[in-house]
């Protein structure tokens, strides 16, 4: 088991084990190489092709030719090129970066999905330190030791976050570290998981 305290110590004790031990976190180089390489100004092309590459490596279920219904990637595309993305994706304001989250979420509209999961890691992807990552995993542990209600609500899920933040004595709002975020989601996501 990894077994991190949930407190200061137990973070940075798994940022460091996450940069030196390779035995136990053998996807962290790849998951760092992403983020590091992730562009936020982008042409369509190149949005639909990091939709197709979060979709792929998150499962995030989108269709992608698996049903008759219209493929979700290019409206996305379209919402992540257009001036309502772009404009907000740099915000430091919790409200605007959720109604960012669910506007995009609710992008494909054609086939009338809400993608929370896909959005927030998107959105995470460009702007670490605002927008966390809303998967089960997080969800179910926030919902458990941090009094989230898991309704999907995104606001409210910004809120269960930075209360674990605050546990372990990182102010995402202040940091100086832009990426700081993309380690507070791995730290959360592998908290007693058993290291393979």
């Amino acid at each position: 088991m990894l077994n991190y305290e949930v407190n200061n110590k137990g973070y940075e004790q798994f940022k460091k084990d996450l940069r030196n031990n390779e035995k136990a976190f053998p996807w962290f180089k790849g998951e760092l190489e992403f983020q590091d390489n992730f562009k936020v100004n982008v042409d369509h092309e190149t949005a639909l092709q990091q939709i197709i590459t979060i979709n792929s490596k998150y499962s995030t279920h989108l269709s992608f030719g698996k049903s008759s219904a219209p493929d979700e990637g290019g409206e996305l595309a379209d919402f992540i090129v257009s001036e309502s993305f772009q404009s907000r994706i740099k915000t430091t304001d919790k409200d605007v970066a959720a109604a960012l989250v669910i506007d995009l979420a609710k992008a494909a509209k054609t086939r009338g999905r809400f993608l929370l999961s896909f959005a927030s890691k998107y959105c995470h992807h460009c702007n670490p330190n605002m927008f966390p990552i809303y998967d089960r995993v997080n969800a179910d542990y926030l919902e458990e030791h941090f009094s989230y209600k898991d309704d999907k609500d995104y606001r409210k899920y910004i809120d269960a976050y930075a209360r674990f933040c605050g546990k372990i004595g990182v102010y995402l709002e202040t940091v100086d570290d832009k990426q700081e975020g993309f380690y507070v989601d791995k730290f959360i996501n592998n908290i007693d998981k058993d290291a393979k």
